[in-house]
């Protein structure tokens, strides 16, 4: 397995299957509510965005991570610091090490572009995708009430410093 860039014209479709695949037994399973792949296109091709596959000997693409800066209207700050937006690993095979190695891949990245933190955030009760950050060095940075999908919903910050 390698990871590497994705080609944004040549992927985008086997992106978007396997993204689809990986929340399709989730909360979030509607995708198109709250991750824009015209969005994503139009961060990377602006150099403000940075979307890692990893991919089998075969070049089968097996997960994806995409993460961006938070806002340059905020200066150094917005900069400074990335946000992960979206990491899918094919269902069929999560759990054997590829969405951490797609994670180390994009704070690589990001800290190549002049990040110095990365943050991400979740649904308050989703115990995995938590517990898959903390084990990869992320800190809570506490969750904001009601801030998904409105009351009900509320979101967990995690952040790790890159430098």
């Amino acid at each position: 397995m390698k990871t590497q860039l994705i080609n944004i014209h040549d992927d985008l479709d086997e992106i978007k299957k396997i993204v689809e695949g990986a929340f399709s037994s989730t909360p979030d399973s509607s995708i198109g509510k709250w991750f824009s792949f015209k969005e994503m296109t139009h961060q990377i091709t602006s150099h403000r965005g940075v979307c890692i596959k990893a991919v089998s000997d075969d070049e089968k693409i097996l997960g994806i991570i995409y993460a961006q800066q938070e806002n340059p209207i905020n200066g150094a700050e917005g900069l400074e610091k990335w946000v992960i937006v979206l990491t899918a690993v094919d269902s069929t095979i999560t759990g054997q090490g590829i969405g951490s190695i797609l994670l180390k891949e994009i704070e690589h990245q990001a800290l190549e572009k002049g990040a110095i933190k990365i943050f991400v955030y979740t649904n308050k009760n989703d115990a995995n995708v938590i517990h898959f950050y903390k084990k990869n060095g992320y800190e809570d940075a506490g969750w904001i009430k009601d801030y998904q999908y409105g009351k009900g919903n509320s979101a967990t910050f995690l952040i790790k410093f890159l430098q």
